[in-house]
């Protein structure tokens, strides 16, 4: 299950990437992509839950799952923030995907050891 959570994890990374080239080049925003990023790591997010709540206790998944929990209120704020006619304000992005990409490092760390 939870290489199922990493490789929905990376999908929605691939997404956001996408999303941010797209939003950069068009200077504009996507509501109904980000939407779909949104859902796919909503359901990575689930599934890390799961693991966590049923598997053996381990530090990196639980640390993790805040980083993503984090990320997941950026992405809310972005959300709030959406307008059509303009771009996402860089700055708060690229928060947003540092921290779910730590997370993203986390969660695969904590699948090698």
């Amino acid at each position: 299950m939870i290489l199922s959570a990493i490789l929905l994890f990376t999908l929605a990374a691939a997404m956001g990437l996408m999303l941010a080239v797209m939003g950069a080049r068009h200077q504009r925003s996507y509501l109904k992509p980000g939407l779909g990023h949104a859902g796919v790591a909503i359901l990575a997010f689930i599934l890390l839950g799961i693991q966590i709540f049923r598997g053996p206790t381990n530090m990196l998944y639980n640390s993790a799952a805040l980083l993503f929990a984090l990320a997941l209120s950026g992405g809310l704020v972005l959300l709030a923030l959406h307008d059509a006619d303009r771009p996402q304000p860089m700055v708060v992005v690229g928060i947003h995907a540092v921290i779910a990409l730590a997370g993203l490092a986390l969660l695969g760390l904590g699948y090698a050891r």
